[in-house]
């Protein structure tokens, strides 16, 4: 088959969706399918070619664009030719220019994978947004979405608990497809860094992800204090960078805990490893309807480190509670606290959550598996069309 992926964003631009769009595209072409990935060519200053093929044997084509409010791409350079040729056209939603160009406008089937609900964090920069303006977007955006995914073929969520609680997808047949992992790309790192049990570190404690406020990185500072009362020699490593920085480097100097937290940035994914692999236990406190599955806890379960989550849907099926991590009420800094404390205070425990964290990886989240099923989907959406 020849597939067209249609994404707002894509590799340089980073993120959960991102990494899904490459990965999923990778797993097909190894399974012996055409791949080409249009996007925007944002942002702007990462300078990426107009066309490119990437090494996994995916084709990109990226169009001049501008982003509005930082998550609205908006491109005029895409028109309904550039899908001639191709079997089967699957768009990514949100944001959702690309859906609404082709939405019963194709005579390929069309396939949406709705990544996350639109929502609006609780602040940008640190500054609360004024309540009365979130119900009017997200209603905006949801009317928005229903509009045009009836005339989808079919839609791919990543999980079912997710989709049950959308305001959107709740109304719609899906297939709940979960995201899958690479983890033996994962292995060979470990084996080249000569990463083994006896490197993890029982007392670091990790966030890695984007510093935006959906991400929860402050409610995880605002433990540190109970965190260090009980475990002072914890050091928490965040990995990351964006636009919330600022404000969680203030609460750090008010809590007077800068000794025990260090600052990476952004780090290469070699790196990323041998951070996942030395912490004892990987932190993932979300907060929003933004964060749909959370890629980052495979990342994390794959090098053997027991996660600690907000019990939020989507992000809360991915690992088993009690098993591979804990889950605990979301912006609740002393409930995060108490989980932290209970595996820093049995590091056995913990280590036996990132074995099981591993073993779930390998049963459940490989892409080989998962490809197969989203080339059924495509498939079963090719005979409907006949």
């Amino acid at each position: 088959m020849k597939i067209v992926m249609l994404s707002p964003y894509f590799y340089p631009h980073t993120g959960g969706t991102e990494k899904y769009v490459r990965d999923v595209s990778a797993v097909l072409v190894q399974k012996g399918h055409e791949v080409t990935v249009i996007t925007n060519n944002l942002p702007r200053a990462k300078n990426a070619p107009r066309e490119e093929t990437l090494p996994e044997g995916i084709k990109v084509i990226r169009l001049d664009a501008i982003d509005l409010f930082y998550y609205l791409p908006v491109s005029s350079q895409f028109n309904l030719q550039m899908l001639e040729g191709y079997d089967i056209v699957h768009a990514h939603v949100p944001s959702f220019s690309f859906l609404r160009s082709v939405a019963g406008k194709i005579k390929q089937p069309l396939i949406v994978t709705y990544h996350c609900d639109m929502t609006v964090s609780e602040k940008y920069f640190g500054v609360p947004v004024p309540q009365f303006l979130v119900p009017s977007v997200e209603n905006a955006s949801n009317f928005y979405a229903k509009q045009f995914l009836p005339k989808a073929d079919a839609i791919i969520t990543t999980t079912e608990t997710y989709a049950a609680s959308s305001p959107v997808m709740k109304d719609f047949p899906h297939h709940a497809v979960p995201i899958g992992i690479f983890h033996d790309k994962i292995d060979e790192i470990q084996k080249k860094l000569n990463l083994t049990p006896d490197k993890k570190n029982k007392k670091q404690i990790l966030f890695l992800g984007r510093l935006a406020g959906n991400k929860g990185c402050d409610y995880l500072v605002k433990a540190m204090p109970k965190i260090l009362a009980k475990f002072p020699d914890t050091k928490l490593i965040i990995c990351g960078d964006g636009e919330e920085k600022a404000h969680i480097l203030d609460l750090v100097t008010q809590f007077d805990i800068g000794r025990s937290i260090t600052f990476l940035g952004t780090a290469t994914f070699e790196r990323l490893i041998e951070l996942y692999y030395t912490s004892l236990i990987y932190i993932f406190p979300s907060i929003n309807r933004l964060e749909a599955f959370g890629i980052v806890q495979l990342e994390a379960m794959s090098n053997y480190t027991a996660v600690v989550a907000s019990d939020i849907p989507g992000p809360n099926a991915v690992m088993e509670n009690g098993k591979s991590g804990l889950l605990v009420q979301k912006q609740n800094p002393d409930a995060l606290a108490d989980a932290v404390n209970s595996l820093l205070g049995d590091p056995e425990k913990a280590l036996a959550m990132g074995r099981r964290g591993r073993e779930l990886v390998e049963q459940k989240y490989n892409w080989g598996a998962i490809g197969d099923r989203i080339i059924d989907i495509y498939k079963e959406a090719l005979n409907k069309k006949r």
